[in-house]
């Protein structure tokens, strides 16, 4: 059974007991302002997109006899847990939504393997996955794009959740502004042969397309395939 986490945002929304002030001096006032409340609510709901990153997160500060809770929406309050991730569990993808809990908590929108349907969880438990070097004995990365026929061939997208994009950036690696994006579905993606390696091992291939200034721009490697 999934354990309920009680740390930093992902605990029972408190309220303040009333102050004692006379319910008269506010009368219909109150009620016509709680009204307000309400309908402001539903049209500033505590929900943003932002873009979503090329890297994979794991998860952290959760107890080795505990697990992380996927809920169906931000916060605890009238959330439902919908699943779990054991600690140090890795390749969570973050959507790129985000949102405040009551408690000014900030929680992603991820998805994971075990969890394919997506869910939100607080921030705090996740941490940038590093990717590590391949051994020596290993296939070069990015190896699909150093033959000299590479930019012969078309590519599809691969690997990015069908409710998330790939970003196009200026330049090889995230730290570059992003100029275009890719559908989850793309296909017939063509590359100009240029690829870089960066320190680590994360291969970016530069793309062509004619939406995107000057006609080219950057992504990771790892999110295209041969099709």
């Amino acid at each position: 059974m999934w354990k309920a986490h009680l740390q930093q945002g992902d605990c029972p929304d408190t309220a303040n007991a009333a102050s004692g002030i006379p319910l008269a001096i506010y009368g219909s006032v109150a009620r016509a302002g709680a009204i307000v409340l309400m309908l402001v609510a539903l049209f500033l709901a505590p929900f943003s997109v932002a873009q979503a990153s090329e890297v994979t997160y794991r998860v952290v500060n959760v107890a080795a006899n505990d697990v992380l809770n996927v809920r169906d929406r931000v916060g605890t309050s009238g959330s439902r847990v919908v699943g779990g991730l054991p600690p140090g569990t890795g390749g969570i993808v973050w959507t790129g939504q985000q949102g405040r809990a009551g408690d000014g908590g900030l929680w992603y929108r991820i998805v994971h393997p075990r969890i394919p349907a997506g869910g939100w969880v607080n921030a705090h438990f996740l941490a940038e996955e590093m990717q590590a070097a391949p051994p020596a004995s290993a296939e070069p990365p990015g190896s699909i794009f150093k033959d000299h026929t590479a930019q012969n061939h078309d590519y599809r997208v691969v690997g990015v959740a069908a409710n998330d994009v790939l970003n196009i950036r200026s330049g090889p690696g995230v730290s570059h502004g992003v100029i275009g994006r890719f559908q989850p579905n793309a296909r017939h993606v063509r590359i100009t042969g240029r690829i870089q390696t960066l320190s680590g091992g994360a291969v970016w291939v530069q793309v062509r397309s004619a939406t995107l200034p000057n006609g080219v721009g950057w992504v990771n490697g790892r999110f295209l395939d041969r099709m």
